[in-house]
């Protein structure tokens, strides 16, 4: 079934290998075109039984007609993928809602799946635009007005735009609460004449843009709109309802329902952040690289460092070397090199932000960083990644040794996807 090659195509760009298939089941329709809706919740939770049997993880599509049969898609997708789907899944649920509309379209129209690669950016489009702009329907609510019901504007258009808006030179950085109402907000800077400031659209996009400049990521304070009225500057209130929406200088916006990330996306393109393996998962694969550390308390701090590597959203390369110490000395050209230091969760995070690789022994004590790798051209690169994973993979394998053991290089991309060499 074709269906299969296309699920695959439209997702691959964002987690490879996400859906193990997609299937088409019909059964007989008793619900007489849906007018009996009883006999639609029985076939749904016969279904629904069916697969939780089969121990898949799986999403299943609106009920949909043709001659006499009530037909579903069904998306299975892998267990591996179980926490990045748990994630972002209001994110998921809107692609999937896009994506089965289409398949449904296209299967009543010629019951084919008709596709073509330009399918993916629409589906994605579709379904960005359909989350971000019903944080309008839920917030603006005032006289029954909200942005997501007037058909010539898109909340998501106006962050886009926002994103890549140039104050004194300098892209956007800083954060935006979206708020039912004011009264959820506490206030730093309140304007008592917000209607005259304007809506929170396209025509005002200078004044968004000078607004972020008083606006703090770390500290918690933004912009407060509704999506239509621009009510000032400050933080939202404990226990209030709120989404918000964070800018970085690489043109990147970021949504959230509280602190739940929803959507990610730079230059309209979609950016998803891998979901590290699990602390069990690290711990397994690590006493392999690093047979002495068996039971060892440094696996966990070795995590731990690994995780917050994760979490500060910039590339970077850790290197694990068991002779770390000595080696520094012949790789001193190439590094800058430091007393020893004991490198945990927190000053881990200091060593990221400098470009090149950070080198630490199996104990976790740091001997250099902002180290530039090297290693034998074997012609085997990839093209479809960067510099940093090309020479990471060079450098692992002219240091390797037979067994794969003693040494570890992680890499962490822009994006937030990661890899370990050796493979994991």
């Amino acid at each position: 079934m074709q269906t299969d090659k296309i699920c695959r195509e439209v997702f691959e760009l964002y987690s490879d290998n996400f859906f193990t298939g997609i299937d088409l089941r019909t059964f007989d329709d008793n619900s007489d075109g849906g007018k009996n809706p009883l006999e639609l919740v029985l076939v749904r939770d016969q279904l629904t039984a069916e697969m939780e049997k089969s121990g898949d993880r799986f999403y299943i599509s609106e009920p949909f007609f043709e001659e006499g049969k009530v037909n579903y898609f069904i998306i299975n997708y892998s267990r591996e993928e179980k926490k990045t789907f748990e994630k972002y899944q209001l994110f998921f649920t809107k692609l999937m809602d896009e994506l089965f509309e289409y398949f449904i379209r296209e299967y009543q129209n010629d019951n084919t799946y008709f596709y073509n690669g330009s399918i993916n950016n629409i589906i994605t489009r579709d379904a960005i635009d359909s989350l971000v702009t019903e944080i309008s329907r839920r917030c603006c609510k005032n006289d029954g007005f909200s942005l997501y019901d007037n058909i010539n504007l898109s909340l998501k258009n106006i962050l886009a735009e926002l994103s890549a808006v140039t104050y004194e030179k300098q892209l956007s950085e800083g954060l935006i609460y979206f708020v039912p109402s004011a009264e959820c907000a506490q206030f730093q800077f309140e304007f008592n004449n917000y209607e005259e400031y304007g809506n929170f659209n396209l025509k005002n996009i200078r004044l968004l843009r000078k607004l972020l400049e008083l606006t703090s990521i770390k500290n918690g304070t933004g912009i407060i709109s509704d999506t239509n009225f621009i009510y000032g500057i400050g933080s939202v209130k404990e226990d209030s309802e709120y989404y918000s929406v964070t800018f970085d200088d690489d043109r990147r916006w970021t949504v959230y329902e509280k602190d739940n990330e929803l959507v990610s996306i730079r230059n309209n393109s979609l950016v998803l952040i891998s979901n590290l393996i699990s602390k069990r998962e690290f711990t397994n694969y690590a006493e392999k690289v690093f047979p002495s550390l068996e039971d060892s308390d440094e696996l966990g701090n070795m995590y731990n460092i690994i995780k917050s590597l994760v979490k500060q959203k910039k590339g970077t390369i850790l290197v694990v070397k068991k002779d770390a110490e000595s080696f520094i000395k012949k790789y001193q050209d190439l590094c800058i090199v430091i007393n020893p230091v004991k490198l945990d969760e927190k000053n881990v995070e200091k060593l990221s932000s400098i470009d090149g690789a950070i080198i630490m022994d199996e104990n976790c004590v740091c001997y250099g960083f902002g180290a530039v790798l090297d290693g034998l051209d074997t012609g085997s690169g990839n093209r479809g990644r960067g510099s940093r994973f090309n020479s990471s993979e060079r450098f692992f394998n002219l240091y390797k040794n037979e067994d794969n053991t003693d040494l570890m290089v992680f890499i962490l991309s822009d994006d937030g996807n990661f890899n370990f060499f050796p493979e994991l």
